[in-house]
This record gives structure tokens, C-alpha cells and sequence, in this order.
């Protein structure tokens, strides 16, 4: 069977940034592997594109550029916060981190939004609203392992569920 929609997936597969010799971002492999709905609104369009059609067996490997991807690095992602925004009941927020670290921001459209932290002052922080993944090409390679006929229940939800019933 071939990856179509209404079809769930299980495939292994090891993601770099930029090419094969990239530094590892995320791996799945055959003990813990990737298994989902086809297709999905979680996952990027562009992935979904290089593999339709692919049954199960074959492996794969393609370069999803930053721009179809999570998009350009922007500059007016990163962002200066005042620190008292962070102030809760005349306390510092546990939320404030170091350096390095993430921090969930709310924005003026009322929208939380993982920021990571890339400088501190006793005054600001600058966090960096851009996805982790912004402005890196995406090296894939794997197999598709498995590919079935997605079940009523899964159609309807639109997500795969596991014999179990524990849905994903």
C-alpha cells in the first residue's frame, strides 16, 4: 500500500540540519518509531509532499529548504521583554530563565509562544520568538516501515490511534 490520504504511517527516520553530514536534530528508528495520519495539519506540508505515494518499504531522503519549511530567521521575532512583566504578586515569576533557556511568552493577541533567551539584563530580557527550527534546511532520510488503510474512528478524528485506544 502506498502513503495516500486516510492512510497511517510508520516510518524511522533522522533529521539533520542542512545535509547528511548536519549536526542530528531528531531521530526515530524502527524501536520507537514515527507513526501518524495521513495527512496531517501537525505536520509541515512540504514533508507531507516527498512522501506521498511512497510505500512501505521504500526508503527516502530529501532536503526541505528553510523557506517551505519553518521559514526565515526574522529579526523582528526577537524581541525585548521588561522584566516586569514577569512580576506576580510583587515576586519574580518562576517563569524568567537563563540565558539559553525557553520562556513562555503571551502576546498582545493573547497567543502563548515559547521564546528562547538570548540575553539578560537586570532590566530586559531579549527572547527570540522564532521557531527553533527557523532559517535551517531539513535533511531527512529514512524508510516508510508500514502503511495501512486508517480506520473509521481515525478518519473521523483525523489522527491515529493505537490498538489500545490511546490517541495521538
Amino acid at each position: 500500500m502506498r502513503i495516500d490520504d486516510n492512510t497511517i504511517v510508520t516510518m524511522r527516520y533522522e533529521l539533520r540540519e542542512r545535509d547528511q553530514q548536519g549536526p542530528v536534530m531528531e531521530v526515530m528508528d524502527t524501536a520507537y518509531p514515527f507513526i501518524f495520519f495521513y495527512p496531517s495539519d501537525n505536520l509541515l506540508q512540504s514533508f507531507q509532499d516527498q512522501i506521498r505515494g511512497l510505500p512501505a518499504g521504500d526508503p527516502f531522503e530529501f532536503i526541505i529548504p528553510s523557506e517551505k519549511a519553518y521559514g526565515l530567521h526574522q529579526a523582528s521575532n526577537v524581541v525585548d521583554i521588561p522584566v516586569e512583566r514577569f512580576v506576580v504578586d510583587d515576586e519574580m515569576a518562576e517563569t524568567i530563565r537563563d540565558v539559553g533557556q525557553y520562556v513562555a511568552v503571551t502576546g498582545e493577541d493573547g497567543q502563548q509562544r515559547n521564546g528562547l533567551i538570548v540575553e539578560k539584563t537586570a532590566t530586559h530580557l531579549k527572547v527570540d520568538l522564532n521557531h527553533a527550527m527557523a532559517g535551517k534546511d531539513l535533511h531527512f532520510s529514512g524508510r516508510i516501515l508500514f502503511v495501512r488503510k486508517a480506520k473509521p474512528d481515525e478518519i473521523i478524528q483525523k489522527r491515529y490511534i493505537m490498538a489500545d485506544g490511546i490517541r495521538f
